[in-house]
């Protein structure tokens, strides 16, 4: 699906994908993190004039917008792939202090993360006899609460600013207008009010479609393929709009930069206080992923399939000082096909391995700044109560047991659950 790019976009413009090999030589692993999409789910929605509204019930028997047997398959193999990639950096069984795994509170995602732990590590896998089996934790949060992976843009009045800026532009409004007929007919084959209505609501008659079709049910005679080509391109002009140009970087500021400031600032802390914390994993929506590919200038109009992932490796660079930003390099995979290699993504100017400082010095303007009101867009000290999100609240366990202390364990716990300590 052809869709626009972000090639104004300051943070990162368009990256480079190239096969990665299976080990990487640069240095000494010390710390990753991963953020992959659900696995495969039942529809969010039906319409109207579905032919198959009636067995909901019996062809989606969890309900609609839940998790699959394909999608924990999916989640199991990816589990399985992390595991072999990283079988000399983690441990052979789960430990709290090397791991934390943080998932949307939605139940496709929790379980997702469960599904993928158990092929990650062998005490969770499935056949385990019950003396031997182990379940692990996955941590979550409210939806309302949560800062991290569900970015609050609806209800952002500077994001809805730059939204409108994008709609309304001349581009926009001549490809939408070139869609009126279509849109129009389409209100006729599936009952629902489409003209003038935002475009999330085509993407989920494409959504339900694309569902159906890949767990073999047979779709009306009026969805050819032209239709679902139709359907995805303006799926990508809605997405383009919510992330890209005008006013991409600062878009991103209020939404996947978010998340790809937290992942700089948890190795951070990790590294500073010597914690043994090895990977962050999150559990995460399309949306997320979406956001953060266009943090980092990635997203080029293709949406990522189901249990795609994005990983980011922190490596030590081997006779360099011990330097935070001087001596770490990030490399970034993306895995979104389980038949082949991940894709190493290499940002312009940089290698593949980016050193850290100038990993970071690129995806700056992607970044919220510090005691910045994203919102409102202006700076004003904020309050740390201001932006909670459980980063690595098991980070404080940690800390206690490596006896640094009660008064530094009570700063350190509320230091913990504020996105803006660099954790």
């Amino acid at each position: 699906m052809a869709g626009p790019g972000f090639r104004g976009h300051p943070a990162g413009r368009l990256l480079l994908l190239l096969p990665l090999p299976q080990a990487l030589t640069e240095g000494p692993l010390v710390f990753v993190a991963v953020v992959f999409r659900h696995g495969d789910r039942a529809p969010l929605a039906s319409y109207p004039t579905d032919p198959h509204k009636e067995a909901v019930s019996t062809l989606w028997p969890r309900g609609l917008g839940q998790l699959t047997r394909e999608g924990v398959c999916q989640q199991l193999e990816l589990g399985r792939f992390l595991r072999s990639r990283y079988e000399d950096f983690l441990s052979p069984e789960y430990r709290r202090e090397e791991v934390y795994i943080l998932s949307t509170d939605f139940d496709r995602t929790l379980e997702s993360a469960q599904a993928n732990l158990a092929g990650l590590f062998p005490e969770a896998a499935p056949g385990r006899s019950e003396a031997t089996w182990r379940p692990i934790p996955v941590h979550t949060v409210p939806v309302t609460e949560d800062k991290l992976l569900r970015f609050p843009t609806r209800s952002c009045p500077r994001y809805q600013e730059l939204l409108r800026e994008a709609t309304e532009a001349a581009e926009y409004q001549t490809a939408l207008e070139g869609w009126t007929n279509f849109l129009t007919h389409l209100e006729n084959f599936t009952g629902l009010s489409l003209v003038g209505e935002p475009l999330r609501r085509a993407w989920k008659v494409l959504d339900t479609l694309i569902c159906q079709q890949a767990h073999g049910l047979p779709l009306p005679s009026w969805a050819s393929p032209d239709v679902l080509q139709t359907l995805a391109q303006i799926s990508a002009l809605d997405i383009g709009a919510h992330a890209g140009p005008p006013g991409a970087a600062e878009k991103a500021q209020m939404s996947g930069g978010i998340l790809l400031d937290a992942i700089l600032a948890n190795f951070s802390r990790v590294q500073h206080l010597g914690l043994p914390l090895k990977m962050v994993m999150y559990s995460a929506h399309n949306s997320a992923r979406l956001a953060l590919q266009a943090a980092l200038g990635l997203y080029d109009g293709h949406t990522p399939p189901y249990a795609a992932c994005l990983g980011f490796e922190f490596r030590r660079r081997l006779g360099d000082p011990d330097d935070d930003a001087g001596n770490v390099t990030i490399s970034l995979f993306y895995r979104n096909d389980s038949a082949g290699l991940p894709l190493t993504l290499g940002l312009p100017g940089c290698p593949a391995a980016c050193p850290l400082g100038c990993f970071r010095q690129l995806t700056a303007p992607a970044r919220p700044p510090a005691h910045w009101v994203p919102c409102h867009g202006f700076y004003e000290p904020t309050t740390p109560t201001a932006t909670v999100v459980p980063l690595l609240a098991g980070a404080v366990a940690v800390l206690a047991a490596l006896s640094m202390g009660l008064g530094l364990l009570a700063c350190r716990a509320g230091c913990l659950r504020d996105r803006r300590c660099p954790v």
